[in-house]
């Protein structure tokens, strides 16, 4: 699926769900011979036909309802923890702010300095789901610079307990971004996913409908709703890739707004 992450929308869209609407009608058109040959009794195989759609149809749509929420769940959690971890960047800056200039500087730096290794280093490798570890060493430095303060005041006392429990909540948010890039659907229910959108093209093949025409309008627009919604369950699966994936922003914002670029 890299080719299809490594599209935009308006390519991406119209090629996935076109593909899957043709190969849908391709099946309909295989089996349409088969069926008028199988259905000796229409009556009874309509009815039999209709009460195995019915349940299919019912199973599958839960299915398919309940993956997209978990995906587009799993999405914007994604997305809080990029919000909460430059929440915490923007606090631990503004707080090392208050320490003596020969004492913030450095710290400051460090925070730049990692700001930059997460935009350029590490959401590359986050679009192509690989944890990265590139800001290890600037939060690091940062850490040895906050431990070794010696507080000259029992204000400076204070602000020194307050930014380490931030540095340790940010550590933590770090993390929690770290392991988002490893986020996706199980193999296996993507195979279920594929399988009910096969049994759901050769059920509707199975149909008989005298006019063609009528047929390939129905089974098409079946087809078209669901690989709408397949599309939007991969399209969020992988919430740092893709045509809507998430972006650098947040960072690019506390850096330019908060760090002074």
């Amino acid at each position: 699926m890299d080719w299809f992450y490594g599209l935009p929308a308006a390519l991406s869209l119209p090629l996935f769900v076109g593909s899957f609407v043709i190969l849908s009608l391709v099946v309909l058109l295989a089996l349409r011979p088969l069926v008028r040959r199988l259905a000796g009794d229409r009556e009874e195989w309509d009815r039999v036909l209709g009460y195995a759609i019915a349940s299919f149809g019912l199973f599958y749509g839960i299915l398919l309802a309940l993956v997209a929420v978990s995906v587009y769940t799993n999405f914007t959690t994604v997305q809080q923890d990029v919000l909460n971890e430059t929440s915490l960047l923007a606090s631990l800056y503004r707080d090392v702010s208050g320490f003596p200039h020969d004492q913030a500087v450095p710290m400051q730096d460090d925070l730049r300095q990692y700001v930059h290794l997460v935009i350029t280093r590490d959401w590359p490798l986050q679009r192509m789901d690989i944890p990265p570890n590139d800001g290890t060493s600037a939060i690091s430095s940062f850490q040895t610079h906050l431990l070794a303060l010696e507080p000259r005041s029992a204000g400076d006392q204070a602000l020194l307990g307050q930014t380490i429990q931030e540095f340790d909540e940010f550590v933590a948010a770090r993390r929690a971004r770290i392991a988002d890039a490893e986020i996706a659907l199980p193999a296996l229910l993507w195979g279920v996913l594929w399988t009910g959108a096969v049994i759901n093209a050769v059920m509707l093949a199975l149909i008989q409908v005298k006019r063609l025409t009528i047929h390939i309008v129905m089974a098409g627009l079946l087809a078209l709703y669901v690989g709408l919604l397949i599309y939007e369950i991969a399209s969020m699966d992988h919430p740092y890739s893709g045509s809507i994936a998430i972006e650098p922003t947040d960072f690019e914002l506390v850096l330019k707004q908060v760090m002074g670029g």
